[in-house]
């Protein structure tokens, strides 16, 4: 089992993500080129993979880089509009299309994920990272600290989701 130690976190090109969105978030679409969201290329995105240092068969391999990608997410500057929220908009980030191989969960790269995720919101001045959480991942938001924001949701072919928030530290006033 991989130490925390064994992941490292990198900034990605959007289409770098696609791969493993498909293959952990939506195997439902035809193909990792389908896996494209809507701001993927807006200047304020900014896209995470957290690798290890082996390349395990069942982990991505991306042209250029060393070790397997076992995770990614994204972070946009994005207001909540699915509940009323405590923070002003520009004090947030919004973490989207977070997922993990299912080999390397429990092991710490979700949490690597999340850890450089919380450096980018104090990087760029902000206090706040905020997600539509899928109801399997509900505990691991909680175990790092995320709390709900609203009741439980459906997002067609996804499932259900609640809003959750990771306060870094006081809003602004």
């Amino acid at each position: 089992m991989p130490s925390d130690s064994a992941f490292e976190v990198h900034r990605l090109r959007p289409e770098e993500t696609w791969e493993l969105r498909y293959r952990v978030l939506w195997p439902h679409k035809p193909s990792a080129q389908a896996c494209v969201i809507d701001v993927d290329a807006a200047d304020h995105a900014t896209h995470l993979g957290v690798f290890m240092a082996e390349r395990e068969p069942w982990g991505v391999c991306l042209d250029g880089r060393e070790g397997a990608l076992v995770g990614v997410c994204s972070l946009f500057e994005q207001p909540c509009t699915r509940c009323a929220v405590p923070w002003r908009e520009e004090d947030a980030l919004r973490l989207r299309v977070m997922g993990t191989l299912p080999e390397v969960r429990g092991q710490g790269a979700g949490a690597a994920l999340i850890a450089r995720a919380a450096e980018e919101v104090v990087k760029r001045g902000k206090s706040v990272l905020w997600c539509d959480a899928r109801e399997v991942a509900f505990g691991f938001y909680e175990r790092l600290g995320f709390g709900f924001m609203n009741e439980m949701y459906e997002l067609p072919d996804v499932g259900p989701h609640r809003t959750m928030a990771l306060v870094l530290s006081s809003p602004r006033n």
